[in-house]
């Protein structure tokens, strides 16, 4: 076991500031650098969290060291450059989602953390959001039976509500695909997680009906998955007046409704006797939502315990293909299939 966790935090943007940040120093860890190109940013978190190294380089700040573990937060198309340099250097890997741009990326990363035994982690933090977590235990418990299928929501106004500074969510190039890459990637791999099942079959429909971008701002996916499961996502960076991020899942026993917040429980309607239908309820807490923290401890206590990934380097990959499969989908007008890997599912 490791002493206190050293770690390195790369991109002082808005996930690091409310996730990754408050994550380690909630788990324990000591953040002792940081990097952006970004002065303000790096000045502002670097006296909140009173972190002394503050470098614009993140190349001289990986080879200076003095950390054992790294946070990747900046945009997709630096993931696995930095990702290979951070294991290469010895150290564990926490990266934001999506995982890489390529799947030639995502097995880049997988390779380098395999060839330097370190742990790597993609932050998929649905997976630790309290209600998730609730609808895990409920789904494996194997109440609800067989699965049939799963609809799914993610939509909300747009990233320069999230973050204005991060204009490369827009960019329709090499940075991003759009919406299905940014919040279709947390829903796709949150049902596979779920269900515990790989994605097998893909269809898509995209459009752009608002933002100033050539990448699609609205997207609707069709999925079959390997145990048999339908689903369906929505998500958009159009959405108005609020944000929704829920999900049922229809199994032959029953069903089960995740809220957007905790100001609904987590509801399973089984049916009840006489034709009634027999409703059971969740609550959770507020302070679990929406799973960094709690992603973040979890990579802590990976790596600090020496378990495997929570969120693998392979779950990262096959949630990736997923998505490029979509964007094929809806740029050829077609169902893609995709090849199941040859491993179980990671992660807890």
């Amino acid at each position: 076991m490791l002493n206190q966790l050293r770690v390195a935090i790369l991109g002082a943007g808005k996930i690091a500031e409310l996730g990754h940040l408050p994550g380690y120093v909630q788990a324990g860890a000591a953040i002792v650098a940081v990097c952006d190109t970004d002065a303000s940013a790096l000045q502002r978190l670097g006296d909140k969290y009173q972190i002394d190294r503050r470098h614009t380089d993140w190349r001289q700040m990986l080879a200076m060291g003095g950390f054992d573990a790294v946070s990747i937060c900046t945009p997709p198309s630096l993931h696995a450059d930095m990702a290979v340099a951070s294991a290469q250097h010895g150290y564990h890997v926490l990266v934001e989602k999506p995982m890489a741009l390529t799947l030639n990326a995502c097995d880049r990363m997988i390779e380098a953390a395999r060839s330097a035994n370190k742990l790597l982690m993609v932050s998929h933090n649905q997976r630790f959001a309290a209600r998730h977590v609730i609808a895990k235990r409920i789904l494996d418990s194997g109440r609800l039976g067989r699965p049939y299928v799963a609809r799914a929501t993610f939509a909300h106004g747009g990233p320069e509500n999230w973050s204005p500074r991060q204009t490369w969510y827009f960019d329709a190039g090499p940075a991003t695909q759009g919406v299905m890459a940014d919040l279709g990637s947390h829903k796709i791999d949150l049902l596979r997680w779920l269900l515990g099942q790989e994605v097998t079959e893909v269809s898509a429909f995209g459009a752009t009906f608002e933002k100033a971008t050539k990448a699609d701002d609205t997207a609707v996916l069709s999925l079959r998955f390997s145990g048999g499961t339908l689903a369906s996502i929505y998500v958009s960076w159009a959405q108005r007046p609020r944000m929704t991020d829920d999900l049922a899942i229809q199994c032959d026993r029953g069903t089960l409704l995740v809220p957007t917040d905790a100001s609904e429980p987590v509801r399973v309607l089984e049916p009840g006797q006489g034709g009634t239908v027999a409703e059971s309820v969740y609550a959770f807490d507020a302070a679990g939502e929406p799973g960094w923290l709690a992603a973040v401890a979890a990579f802590v206590d990976a790596v600090t315990n020496h378990k495997q990934s929570p969120v693998s380097g392979e779950d990262g990959r096959a949630t990736m293909a997923a998505v490029l499969a979509a964007y094929d989908a809806f740029a050829n007008r077609r169902v893609v299939q995709l090849m199941l890997p040859s491993r179980e599912l990671g992660g807890s």
